[in-house]
């Protein structure tokens, strides 16, 4: 009952909301939709089933995109040429494909200063290649290790070997063996399907692409990069909530592979019994 009320007031300071746009209260009319997005975000966090949080999460997407679009639509010829460079290089969101996809991991990752959180389906120890260059600039587990040795503090969501099929099994095992002789922090999580990564406070990385040699040759699939603070806040919340075993996800959980050591035995010996 409580949440059904709040959806409501929601709703009628909306129409608020639209009210003050059509007075030409812009700047007015844009900081009460980005409040509102946020207070839906908080209802999804309190939702009690994934459905209902779903529904709320893209809701409060869509008031952040009106609030930035009505911002947009009014601004001043020299703040809208400002934006329009902004959507060339430096604007909220980019869509990554081809050799992009990797250049842009690598820019983020070179620049860190403090830290790199990594949730992604499948980590290999790859190396990461410019398609300009066509030579190895680093391996991904090596420059992790030599991040981590400069006092950035890495944290990594990945699947456990044991649910991953074939090779890929035996790559994803001897990747989290050389982090774990390495000291670099990563839990193990049975429902990760999805990819990204947060560098700082700086901007998100995160697409259909898994850190896997076929996932970063950008041939299969896309990547979007944001600076978004809208963006880089849920991106955190998610990793957090996983990382702290309460997510929703987490709850309907009954693996709790988060909760078992990862034990660097020769996958192949499991795959072995398994087939």
């Amino acid at each position: 009952m409580a949440l059904d009320k709040e959806l409501r007031e929601i709703g009628i300071r909306t129409s608020e909301a639209k009210r003050l746009e059509e007075e030409g209260k812009i700047d007015e009319a844009v900081e009460l939709l980005t409040q509102l997005s946020q207070e839906l975000r908080e209802l999804a966090d309190r939702a009690n089933t994934s459905s209902l949080r779903g529904v709320l999460m893209q809701r409060s997407l869509e008031y952040a995109n009106n609030a930035t679009q009505l911002k947009r639509s009014h601004l001043t010829p020299e703040a809208e040429a400002e934006s329009l460079a902004d959507q060339e290089g430096r604007g909220e969101v980019q869509l990554l494909r081809g050799p992009q996809v990797v250049q842009q991991l690598l820019r983020m990752l070179q620049s860190a200063q403090y830290r790199v959180l990594i949730l992604t389906h499948q980590l290999h120890g790859i190396d990461l290649v410019d398609p300009e260059e066509q030579k190895p600039v680093v391996n991904l587990l090596t420059l992790l290790k030599e991040l981590h040795e400069a006092g950035v503090k890495i944290r990594i969501i990945t699947t456990p070997p044991a649910l991953i099929q074939g090779v890929e099994r035996w790559k994803q095992a001897d990747a989290l063996r050389t982090l774990e002789n390495e000291g670099v922090e990563f839990r193990l999580c049975s429902h990760l399907h999805f990819n990204g990564i947060l560098v700082d406070d700086s901007g998100v990385w995160r697409g259909t692409a898994p850190l896997t040699d076929r996932g970063l040759g950008g041939l299969d699939d896309m990547v979007e990069y944001s600076t978004s603070q809208w963006v880089r806040g849920l991106y955190l919340d998610i990793f957090r909530n996983r990382w702290e075993q309460s997510d929703l996800t987490c709850s309907q959980c009954f693996e709790k592979t988060c909760l078992s050591k990862f034990k660097a035995e020769d996958p192949r010996r499991s795959i072995e019994k398994s087939d």
